[in-house]
């Protein structure tokens, strides 16, 4: 479809756009998008680049699952307000239902970030919607701007120049994204991403969109629920961005339950006979703290690779995503105390490739590029914002941040820069979620999620005003339905499955 012709059936469309009505198949505003929304996706066996995902977390799959794969290609407007002039084409990947029971339709997943590859999760982690898939065709995309849709490129090298603060470095990075995807970059925000999402509907033959979508992902499928409401099928959202915060409070907001994770962790970790802390949480606050300021003045070497403060910092806020991985973190620091590193570095590296994770990887040297998926993070928030903070912003960010977190708030605060003299301009509108014509949805929150705090949850339901019900599940961590908690996966398997929402405050764990 490089030229979009309108068809017979377009036809109709427009008249009954000019009239007043459309059929609800193609649920369409605009008669020249009636070609898209018509489109039959060619599935096939996934190509030798889309095979292997990141396999970031080490697991094998089980036998013949990467065999049932199957890839496409959807074909979207670049701009949806003129759908005829440009398209692009968003990478698809899908497990088919494998029974028994009768099919559902499709179950759209999208893994958060933003900047994550849906393709890469649903190959590395699809094993785990086992029970939805016997049902649902579990189907799930690359965003505009990530994986194998269109990525953000921002050249290889940055250009050195006189100033080497951060601010002017920031600054270098968003020219370069400008000169190597400035025609790219007024296109990857939420609300087109949630337009790309209906059409997908559409191409799969459902009147409905069912979703399940962690972090990042319950602020896509908020607004696709504002944008759509009379789309929405069944709809799940995991660990529940705050749409009533703004960036610098999100950023507060995650450095305080970053903070209060550790904290977890360490109360978690004194109960233990050999735990590397101390023996109580002052001195447990100490020695993370102390960590911190050696490794900043003298970082260690692990194989050729540098551990200096930001890699602890980073290897942390990892571990704390998941309370299964503080055993390793343990570990780690057990290393730690006595001279080797390694298990910090291994713990920085394991969420390369994760979904769900809201904050960017390390820093990177001075003259050399964040990875793509990070770009592209950087990209989608700074369209999804009009805010721009600046050098004159910064120290103020830093301040507030530290008194936030001592250890986490440093490191956040760079983030604050991420759309410093960004080369196009922000688009709040993401944050409308508002859809009381859409049918209740499930919100899905933990107590003690360090990455979007639990009152998040309640703030999105209200701001949904459509009677959806929030599930709190008690404990630690991030993403509630992948801890394999079996009271929060029967609540939701329940709903995606029989269409059974849970009483309002319902909990688990």
């Amino acid at each position: 479809m490089a030229a979009v012709r309108l068809s017979a059936m377009a036809v109709v469309v427009a008249l009954l756009w000019v009239f007043g009505g459309t059929p609800a198949a193609t649920a369409v505003d605009d008669p020249g998008l009636a070609t898209f929304y018509e489109q039959t996706l060619s599935w096939e066996p996934c190509g030798k680049d889309l095979q292997n995902g990141t396999q970031g977390d080490g697991a094998s799959p089980p036998p013949g699952f990467r065999e049932r794969l199957e890839c496409a290609r959807l074909e979207v407007p670049r701009d949806y307000a003129h759908p005829t002039r440009s398209t692009m084409q968003v990478q698809l990947i899908r497990l088919k239902a494998t029974g028994p029971g009768e099919r559902l339709g499709s179950l759209v997943i999208n893994p958060g970030g933003p900047g994550a590859s849906g393709v890469n999760y649903l190959i590395d982690s699809g094993s785990a919607f086992a029970r939805l898939g016997q049902r649902y065709d579990i189907v799930s995309f690359d965003p505009r701007g990530t994986g194998h849709t269109e990525p953000i490129s921002c050249g290889s090298k940055l250009t050195t120049g006189g100033d080497d603060s951060l601010a002017a470095k920031e600054k270098r990075i968003n020219e370069a994204c400008g000169r190597y995807s400035g025609g790219l970059l007024r296109w990857v925000g939420t609300p087109d991403v949630a337009r790309d999402m209906d059409v997908l509907r559409a191409a799969v033959h459902d009147d409905k969109l069912n979703y399940l979508g962690f972090s990042y992902g319950t602020k896509l499928g908020a607004v696709y629920a504002h944008e759509f409401p009379d789309k929405v099928g069944r709809m799940v959202l995991d660990s529940v961005e705050d749409p009533t915060k703004n960036t610098w409070q999100t950023a507060l907001a995650q450095a305080r339950g970053f903070q209060q994770a550790l904290d977890d962790f360490a109360a978690d970790c004194l109960r233990t006979a050999d735990c590397p802390l101390g023996t109580d949480k002052s001195r447990a606050r100490e020695q993370l703290r102390t960590w911190y300021q050696q490794l900043s003045e003298r970082p260690m070497k692990v194989k050729g690779e540098t551990v200096d403060e930001t890699t602890y910092v980073y290897a942390l806020r990892e571990a704390l995503y998941s309370r299964s991985d503080w055993p390793a973190l343990r570990q780690a620091l057990a290393q730690l105390r006595r001279g080797d590193a390694a298990g910090i570095l291994r713990l920085s590296e394991s969420g390369g490739g994760s979904a769900t994770r809201t904050v960017p990887a390390p820093r990177v040297g001075q003259d050399e590029l964040p990875p793509q998926d990070q770009l592209a993070l950087r990209a989608i928030a700074c369209r999804d914002t009009s805010e721009r903070y600046d050098a004159d912003d910064y120290p103020r960010a830093e301040r507030e941040l530290t008194n936030a977190s001592p250890l986490f708030g440093p490191d956040i605060a760079p983030l604050m820069l991420d759309c410093y003299d960004w080369p196009v301009a922000g688009d709040d509108s993401s944050r409308e979620v508002a859809a009381p014509g859409a049918p209740p949805l499930l919100l899905v929150a933990t107590t003690n999620d360090p990455a979007t705090p639990y009152e998040g949850a309640f703030n999105m339901a209200r701001e949904l005003g459509n009677s959806s019900v929030v599930l709190t599940f008690h404990g630690e961590g991030h993403a509630a339905y992948t801890t394999q908690d079996p009271c929060v996966q029967r609540h939701v398997d329940d709903f995606l499955l029989n269409g059974v929402l849970p009483k309002a405050q319902t909990s688990c764990g």
